[in-house]
């Protein structure tokens, strides 16, 4: 099958189906190519099957469409092996049939590459639940069989956390693989705090660990995804949670504002994060809890805060406490509507691309 494959850009490593008979569009609305690079316009290129070979065409972008570098100004013929680029992103034209087309030169070598790192580590930490899941499930069963509810009640919880993990993990990977854009509406941040924190308060109880909330309540609405801001914090809360012993431990998590945004802190006084790890902890399937975790929750969670246009920070000597900050700033992130300047703008001749088609009536494709 024909595709077109990301080698550079925001979206890098995706490919792209082109179905025979069936033009696409290059951009960012709805009709278009799931893309997350700002500096491509919401209708960019179009691209159409004619007679076997497939036709580029710029529609009037904000920031022109290259072909092999140079400004496509009229509708051309793609080849195999050309490269698109609009915007900060570039795309190769390739056939997924033959060794062509990936960074390192085969895209099946990349795909597989890629499909097996992620398969290892989601893999070793599916195993590490169920393990948790069969150990809980055989002392419960040895606790029916004898009539034992004392047996029963001790074998539950680990039957009962390792149900949470796996509830954990499938959300994590559906927020990390995410495509589509935020829903963005004025929303009280407090109003979030106090649903995750009603839904971490059993696990808290559970470990006879102390959880504060300090919310200002003078905070303000600001542009927000409620769903994935409920998933940023319940990560970062059940962390903070797994991290804490017994009744020693405490964990605060509070608001605050000022003009330039919202800031929240989730902080603990469990073991720490060493700082050699800080970098570390962010990346998708690095853990700090050793088999305990899925290493996918901080990647996610720092994902979704970039999305709303802020930042992530993590404080922490690695000899006792954790606190992570979020900053949301007040208006929102950049409005994907505006399609910005590439980063790297294309260099290279400017002249027309002589046309490689017999001549078209310009209403065919409209």
């Amino acid at each position: 099958m024909l595709m077109l494959q990301v080698i550079e850009g925001p979206d890098l490593g995706r490919v792209f189906p082109l179905p025979e008979d069936e033009p696409q569009l290059i951009g960012r609305s709805t009709e278009a190519f799931p893309l997350v690079d700002i500096c491509i316009s919401r209708r960019h290129a179009e691209l159409t099957p004619d007679e076997g070979s497939w036709f580029l065409r710029d529609l009037d972008s904000a920031n022109g469409t290259h072909l092999n570098g140079t400004v496509v100004r009229e509708r051309v013929r793609l080849e195999l092996g050309d490269e698109l680029r609009c915007g900060d992103t570039v795309f190769r034209f390739i056939d997924s049939t033959q060794d062509i087309g990936g960074p390192t030169g085969s895209l099946e070598h990349d795909r597989l590459a890629s499909v097996g790192r992620t398969v290892a580590s989601i893999s070793h930490a599916i195993k590490n639940i169920l393990q948790g899941l069969r150990g809980g499930a055989s002392a419960i069963e040895l606790a029916i069989e004898r009539g034992d509810l004392e047996m029963a009640k001790e074998g539950w919880p680990i039957l009962s956390r390792n149900l949470d993990r796996i509830y954990d993990l499938t959300f994590n990977m559906l927020a990390y693989s995410r495509v589509r854009p935020l829903e963005l509406e004025p929303y009280d941040i407090n109003s979030v705090v106090g649903e995750v924190v009603s839904l971490v308060e059993p696990l808290a109880l559970r470990k006879k660990a102390r959880l504060v909330v300090e919310c200002d309540a003078s905070a303000p609405e600001i542009p927000c995804d409620s769903n994935a801001m409920h998933q940023a914090l319940l990560n970062l809360l059940l962390n903070a949670i797994e991290a804490v012993e017994g009744k020693t431990g405490h964990v605060t998590i509070r608001t605050s504002s000022d003009e330039n945004g919202i800031r929240i802190e989730i902080e603990d006084n469990g073991m720490g994060v060493p700082p050699s790890r800080h970098e570390e902890v962010f990346r998708p399937f690095a853990s700090t809890k050793g088999q305990r975790g899925t290493g996918l929750g901080l990647a996610v969670t720092k994902r979704i805060v970039e999305d709303h246009g802020g930042f992530i920070e993590l404080e922490s000597d690695g000899a006792s406490g954790t606190c992570f900050r979020l900053h949301l700033p007040a208006s929102g992130p950049d409005d994907p509507g505006e399609t910005m300047v590439p980063s790297d703008p294309p260099a290279g001749p400017t002249e027309p691309i002589p046309t490689k088609d017999p001549p078209y009536r310009a209403d065919e494709f409209d």
